[in-house]
């Protein structure tokens, strides 16, 4: 697997993985949270049996962004 330079190429990306090429979906899955560790991994299966990885780059914070636009500036 060529590695991926920008984490944000990888936003609700969706793919199928084929598992004939030598590397099962686990190992995968493994490589790209070790590689990206912002990243949401969910791998799922069509009607076929098919293997469908879904990727979502979700970067962490130091602080919750969400707790900060509750705050009040006046306090």
């Amino acid at each position: 697997m060529q590695s991926i330079q920008s984490p944000e190429r990888l936003l609700e990306k969706e793919y199928y993985f084929d598992e004939g090429l030598g590397e099962s979906v686990k190992e995968h899955v493994e490589h790209l949270k070790k590689e990206f560790p912002d990243l949401q991994v969910e791998v799922r299966r069509d009607r076929d049996g098919y293997a469908i990885v879904k990727t979502q780059y979700k970067p962490t914070f130091k602080y919750s962004l969400d707790e900060l636009d509750e705050v009040d500036p006046d306090q």
